[in-house]
């Protein structure tokens, strides 16, 4: 006999047990279904597989894609790729420092432009290059001082130099004869330059005058004083003849006109002493440069200041102004048949050097900064070529740099014409395209970017799709194998996709797990060399976060291991400390900023 509280135990218990052997007869009847219906699909599958989902490409394996990050806020510009074309060429060492580079004789006497002549002043001496500085050609040495300035006319058969002593003295550059020698000046002649119609020089001196002589005749015919410091910089108007600009160290720049007479014309206050002054190709604009200030001033509106910029953080020794020296922006010559302006508009840049080593690029609309080049020592002069390929730096540390396009910008084959056809020898006149025909290879390839029609019917070809090591590995779930893999490929984005995919699996311990010493070193130095970047440095921690989970009771065990993790040990101290660092300088800068 049982008592009342056994027979119900008994009756619970019997109760349970046929509830779980109804479900089991439940669960028999559904995998019998479930089988019953594998079996049907495949018999009405021609190729037997799982209900033809291979067959639909549902099943199939997707290759892992590399991760994408979000791009760098300073992202490359046409205008950075387009200077960058400048590699260096030559790389010269001088006498002393190189006070003046400028580029000459690129024009004959029918006004036909040839290969232009780089000459060079430094110490005593002045020494002609080739255009891209590599090959000498001529050296001028008799001089009893310094010499300065020295300039090529536009024919290149003649070198004007000024010099400490004050004498201006002109060179036949076939000969090196001296022609002539002009000695009025009392002091210093820091600035020559040549006329238009190239009978006349102009000096500037530090006696404070600007002389213009007559070459046939050697004599001074005009002289015009009104500076009362030294006079360092003198260029010529390209809209007239008869105007001149100098800049001083008495912080103005003068006009000087020789149709209304010795006397300035216009003054105008740079408010620091003037290093150097250039035109606007157009002649109704001129920058002057002085201190840490680039000034524009417009010439038309009586000498009103258009733009003041600083871009520098040292005094600014040179400024040149070229009508055609930016990356080339031009419209398509393959719709503008037959245009004569089709690939004719210029971009205009500005370029100033400074003593900070700097050489930058200024846009001339917008008078912003387009590009930096950083040079090895205090710049004090540069000039561009005329057909702005080359581009030549004088520094104070005696380094004469030249730089020079990989790719010429004009008169070779960059800009062809429409399907073989050249375009006009110097010029960017587009001759009309002829008609398509089996004498040229678009015509075997023609058609192969043609768009499908709407109602067009479209045949899908299946493509074998080839995997990477990694994506075998991630197919067959083999973590640790696909984990290595992408490690031994070295593509951070690689990496990066195959631990979100592992870890998005749930097996990112399994794959790191189960590891010896020489397994595991890959991924600590992998982890080492990434950890400091920020857009990996989640990721990173949570490595080592489940290494040390792993393998915390065997440190000791591997040299090789413990000193890896030490190494990454350190890495995050430095980080740590730069972190500190940067957070007590945006406390300064918000103070500073906050006081303004």
């Amino acid at each position: 006999r049982e008592t009342a509280t056994e027979a119900t135990a008994r009756a619970r218990t019997l109760t349970a047990c046929s509830h779980v052997c109804a479900s089991r007869a439940v669960d028999d009847d559904t995998r019998l279904t479930r089988g019953q219906r594998r079996m049907e699909s495949r018999s009405r599958n021609p190729r037997g597989d799982a209900g033809g989902v291979l067959a639909q490409g549902l099943g199939e394996y997707r290759k892992l894609a590399p991760k994408r990050y979000a791009p760098v806020a300073s992202r490359e510009t046409a205008e950075g790729r387009y200077w960058r074309e400048y590699k260096s060429t030559a790389l010269a060492e001088q006498v002393n420092a190189v006070t003046s580079v400028s580029y000459g004789g690129a024009a004959n006497d029918e006004g036909e432009r040839g290969r232009a002549k780089l000459a060079a002043t430094s110490g005593a001496r002045v020494t002609l290059y080739s255009p891209t500085g590599v090959k000498k050609l001529r050296t001028f040495a008799r001089f009893k001082d310094v010499a300065y300035s020295g300039v090529l006319r536009d024919d290149g058969r003649a070198l004007a130099v000024g010099g400490q002593a004050g004498v201006v003295q002109l060179f036949d550059c076939a000969s090196r004869a001296v022609l002539r020698k002009f000695t009025t000046h009392v002091a210093a002649v820091r600035a020559v330059r040549w006329s238009m119609d190239k009978l006349h020089l102009a000096s500037a001196s530090d006696d404070a005058t600007v002389r213009i002589w007559d070459i046939s005749t050697g004599s001074c015919v005009r002289r015009h004083d009104g500076h009362t410091d030294y006079a360092r910089a003198l260029e010529r108007s390209p809209a007239s003849a008869e105007m001149w600009a100098s800049g001083s160290y008495d912080h103005t720049v003068k006009l000087w006109d020789a149709r209304v007479g010795r006397e300035a014309v216009m003054t105008i206050n740079h408010t620091a002493p003037v290093e150097d002054i250039a035109w606007y190709p157009s002649g109704n604009l001129l920058v002057s440069v002085g201190g840490e200030d680039v000034c524009v001033w417009d010439i038309l509106s009586g000498g009103r200041a258009l733009q003041r910029m600083r871009s520098h953080q040292k005094t600014i020794t040179t400024v040149s102004v070229h009508d055609d020296a930016g990356p080339p922006a031009f419209a398509s010559a393959f719709d503008i048949v037959g245009s004569e302006t089709a690939l004719s508009s210029k971009a205009p840049r500005m370029i100033t050097g400074s003593l900070d080593g700097f050489v930058k690029i200024h846009e001339l609309d917008t008078f912003t900064v387009t590009h930096s080049i950083k040079y090895p020592g205090p710049v004090m002069t540069c000039s561009l070529s005329p057909d702005a390929n080359c581009l030549a730096v004088g520094m104070a540390n005696k380094v004469l740099s030249v730089r020079r396009r990989t790719k010429p910008r004009q008169g070779g084959d960059e800009y062809n014409g429409y399907q073989g056809v050249r375009s006009k020898r110097k010029g960017f006149t587009m001759k009309k395209p002829r008609r398509l025909d089996a004498g040229h290879w678009r015509y075997f390839i023609r058609g192969q970017n043609t768009k499908a029609a709407a109602d067009a019917t479209k045949i899908l070809r299946q493509r074998r799709i080839h995997l990477a090591v990694h994506d075998r590995m991630l197919k067959q779930f083999r973590y640790g194998d696909a984990l290595d893999a992408a490690v031994n490929l070295g593509r951070t984005e690689v990496v990066a996709a195959v631990i979100e995919e592992i870890g998005r699996r749930g097996g990112l311990q399994k794959a790191l797990a189960n590891r010896d010493g020489d397994s595991l070193i890959p991924i600590l130095v992998y982890v080492e060399k990434n950890i400091a970047k920020p857009r990996h440095t989640a990721q990173m921690v949570n490595i080592v976060n489940r290494v040390i989970d792993l393998y915390g009771g065997d440190v000791g065990a591997s040299p090789a291991v413990d000193k890896a993790l030490r190494r990454i040990q350190e890495r995050i101290k430095a980080q740590l400390k730069l972190q500190e660092v940067l957070v007590q300088l945006q406390g300064m800068a918000q103070m500073i900023l906050g006081g303004r």
